[in-house]
């Protein structure tokens, strides 16, 4: 079987030759890698050629006209893949060796154990690395073996509304640390490109929604370099969250949530930004209109506190007024 790694690059010049070695070190043994320029404007263009030209039989370069984005990228890597299975790796993360082989395994025994025939997505633990020199282990969702993995619309629940999953189960899903079936990404339609931030968020909503299965490896085989870039700062985050609320507000209507969690998500970011007396008045207000579902929300919260934290710490440098 093979695998493709697909990868996007823009202004990645000094962490790519890392991220592709990564990629070429990886001990599956049929594995072919895309990589993806979004029309860089630094020496990217050159080392990939030269990475091409090294390993022809192996790596395969394409270069877009215009910046189209991570989402936008992504959908050319399903749409150039040949692989059975196709997972994502960043330009400026490393991945163990044994990271693809790793996450076959896990998808070939959920699917013949407890899948059904529906589709499987995995993803791994991250060990991220912060410029202060910090470091964590973020967790994924579904790394208990041998059991049922979250599935089906609780999935997207647990995301828009941090609804409980069976065992209390929590992780992120980044699209870094994930894998599936070529074939899953082809029925979804890919990644929405209107999502310049949130897309592989919004993806996995879309998945739960038509009944997909998150399997996890709780070892952390990716290790992220997290670097800050203007595209990342909290307010970008905060505008494209707020639109896959939008995007999804049938969803929440038809499980009882109205606006309440789209104000939620205002006050979250309000607190992530430093907007300390907006958030204290927004969250009494909150408070004053939805006790209950603002009680429960603050209790389903309180285990990402400390990811919270080093986010609104790390994006300080951005923070908008």
């Amino acid at each position: 079987m093979r695998v493709s790694i697909g990868m996007t690059a823009f202004n990645a010049a000094g962490s790519l030759p890392r991220a592709v070695d990564s990629a070429l070190a990886q001990d599956w043994p049929d594995i072919e890698i895309l990589i993806v320029d979004d029309v860089s404007e630094d020496e990217t263009a050159q080392i990939l050629e030269g990475l091409a030209h090294a390993h022809p039989d192996r790596i395969r370069v394409f270069r877009n006209t215009e910046n189209l984005g991570v989402a936008g990228c992504r959908n050319v890597l399903i749409r150039q893949a040949r692989g059975d299975f196709l997972t994502f790796f960043d330009d400026d993360d490393i991945s163990a060796p044994n990271r693809i082989s790793r996450q076959v395994q896990r998808i070939l025994d959920y699917e013949r154990d407890f899948a059904g025939g529906a589709p499987v997505i995995c993803h791994t633990a991250r060990r991220q690395t912060y410029p202060d020199g910090h470091e964590r282990v973020e967790p994924t969702l579904g790394a208990r073996e041998g059991c049922l993995a979250p599935h089906g619309p609780d999935v997207a629940a647990h995301i828009l509304f941090n609804y409980p999953l069976p065992g209390d189960d929590y992780g992120s899903m980044a699209t870094c640390s994930q894998m599936a079936r070529r074939s899953v990404y082809e029925s979804i339609g890919g990644f929405d490109p209107d999502f310049r931030r949130s897309s592989d968020t919004e993806l996995n909503i879309r998945l739960a929604r038509t009944g997909a299965h998150f399997v996890g490896i709780s070892d952390p085989l990716v290790h992220q370099i997290m670097t800050y870039g203007t595209d990342k700062r909290i307010l970008a985050e905060r505008l494209y969250a707020l639109k896959f609320y939008d995007k999804h507000a049938d969803f929440l209507r038809a499980r009882g949530r109205g606006d309440f969690d789209r104000a939620w998500l205002g006050v979250k970011y309000d607190y992530l930004q430093g907007f300390n007396v907006r958030f204290l008045t927004g969250m009494i207000k909150l408070f004053v209109r939805h006790p209950v579902l603002t009680m429960r929300r603050i209790l389903r919260a309180l285990p990402h506190f400390g990811y919270n934290r080093v986010f609104r710490n790390f994006h300080r440098p951005g923070k908008s007024s």
